[in-house]
């Protein structure tokens, strides 16, 4: 059997067992039964479609066609957007122009499914009564940001660069954000859009500790079967370990968006059946940032559990608590063989793989300086400085593994405000609601700190790795749902949806 089907065959079986355990935890009261068959339905059959297709555009139209046929029986499109969002690899190959135009666009499957789940989903919410543009806080600094951008590319590209600054923006940055605040408007929509993305991350997470374990990396030979060119897919060690990367095609990235599944998982803890399955499906998700061997993400995962300990109703006995448990295990695995190698990969004080920490500084150092001649606007034409001509590595790439340095390098400081005040700005709402908040045992409370938290966590773990792959389409989205958060809590849309949910877990969300 070639080597692609075998992975093909692993994939299924092991996917195929986590759908199964997730199927009570997840329909219990997270997310309708026939919602969840469907979407497990789709997950499994695009798979096959991705290993069996033997052409990138085969798979593309393909799946196009399967998820506009499917798509008009989905309840929640943005649901169904965050349970295939880490199907398959983001591969990317280029569209060609016409009329003397070489390149028009990049293309990979994010962007397909933003264009045929979130644009469908997006077009509804314009044609309703939501809220308006620059109506929310965050909509403000997001479409300054936009325009920012346009407004660079208009005094430095021709027409045509604009045209394909303005169609890329509008996908991978407007799409998820205002999909995301819009479309979800009350607490049954969010719940179901949550378990969507936890859901399949642990199913995710399920085949990177496989491939941990077993030393096999089950996605390595698409670029290959897809016959395209991709910088990401291959083999990397750390220690002797080999670092998982399931479809994301790189450890930092699994680690990420592992991460990001890790905090909006806790907002799940009162739809969870039993403390139990909950538990399993929290290991799951921190084995996998685990087995990424990704410093970037451990540290971001260690915020995300920070900032739920530190916002929980019971923060003082929490804390003491996890100190304790670190004072009582950490003698004991430093005893253990892997005591020693443990210590080496911890950030920060761990020896191991120091030229990455030493390029990452170095980095940062150079970036500073080409910054700081454009300092307010940046310039998109900074990577060819001498400067940073020097950051080229072995692999013939200048690795910008900082998304904030990515961002003002590109638009100034005044973009990096733009930026970061999408993401502050709902984070200081959702903070002052918090602590506004009379009930802390509510549905609404745990669900603002569990989206806080991963806020946190996954703005703590951008400062480490670029914004490529999955990354922009995880915090874009992460982005809406928080504005999507205020929006109903204003309308008390959790108390409205109260029913949806059990009695018996009211007292255990103070914990989660």
């Amino acid at each position: 059997m070639p080597y692609h089907l075998r992975a093909l065959v692993a994939i299924l079986f092991l996917s195929t067992l986590a759908f199964w355990f997730l199927r009570k935890p997840l329909t219990t009261f997270a997310m309708a039964p026939e919602d969840y068959r469907r979407r497990v339905a789709l997950w499994l059959g695009l798979t096959v479609l991705l290993f069996v297709s033997h052409g990138f555009w085969t798979f593309i139209f393909g799946t196009a066609f399967v998820l506009l046929t499917m798509g008009r029986k989905e309840s929640n499109l943005l649901a169904l957007y965050l349970f295939l969002l880490l199907m398959a690899p983001p591969v990317r190959t280029s569209i060609d122009g016409f009329a003397g135009i070489t390149r028009f666009i990049d293309f990979d499957y994010l962007r397909l499914l933003s264009l045929v789940v979130l644009l469908p989903a997006a077009l509804k919410i314009a044609a309703s009564e939501r809220p308006p543009l620059f109506s929310l806080p965050a909509d403000k600094f997001l479409l300054g940001y936009i325009g920012l951008q346009i407004g660079i590319a208009l005094t430095t590209s021709s027409f045509t660069d604009v045209l394909r600054t303005a169609v890329v923006l509008g996908i991978d940055i407007f799409l998820p954000y205002y999909a995301f605040s819009r479309g979800l408007w009350d607490a049954a929509r969010m719940r179901d859009a949550l378990a969507a993305f936890v859901g399949a991350g642990a199913v995710i997470a399920f085949i990177a500790l496989f491939e941990a374990g077993k030393g096999w990396l089950l996605y390595s030979s698409l670029p290959e079967v897809l016959d395209v060119h991709w910088n990401y897919g291959s083999y990397m060690y750390r220690e002797g370990s080999l670092r998982a990367t399931v479809s994301t095609g790189h450890s930092i990235y699994l680690g990420y968006a592992m991460t990001a599944a890790l905090g909006l998982h806790l907002a799940l803890r009162p739809s969870f059946p039993t403390g139990k399955s909950w538990t399993i499906v929290f290991l799951l998700l921190l084995g996998a940032v685990v087995v990424s061997f990704a410093r970037g993400p451990w540290v971001g995962a260690a915020a995300v559990l920070a900032a739920a300990a530190m916002l929980a109703p019971s923060a003082k006995t929490t804390i003491v608590r996890a100190l304790g448990l670190a004072i009582l295990v950490v003698p004991i695995v430093s005893l253990t063989p892997l005591g020693p190698k443990i210590l080496s990969l911890l950030p920060f004080i761990g020896a191991a793989d120091q030229g990455s920490v030493d390029y990452r500084q170095q980095l940062f150092t150079v970036s500073m300086g080409v910054l700081m001649m454009n300092p307010f606007f940046g310039s998109p034409y900074y990577m060819s400085t001498g400067a940073m001509e020097s950051m080229r590595q072995g692999e013939g790439i200048i690795d910008m593994v900082n998304s904030y340095l990515g961002v003002a390098l590109a638009t100034g400081l005044v973009g990096l405000f733009l930026f970061a005040g999408v993401f502050i700005s709902s984070a200081l709402r959702i903070f002052v609601h918090l602590r506004r908040s009379p009930d802390k045992a509510s549905e609404d409370h745990v669900t603002g700190r569990a989206l806080l938290a991963t806020l946190a966590g996954v703005l703590v773990t951008i400062s480490t790795v670029g914004s490529d792959n999955v990354v922009p389409f995880v915090y874009w989205s992460l982005a809406g749902m928080c504005a999507a958060y205020m929006r109903i809590a204003a309308v008390s849309g959790y108390e409205q949806s109260a029913d949806d949910r059990p009695r018996e877990h009211s007292s255990a969300v103070a914990s989660a």
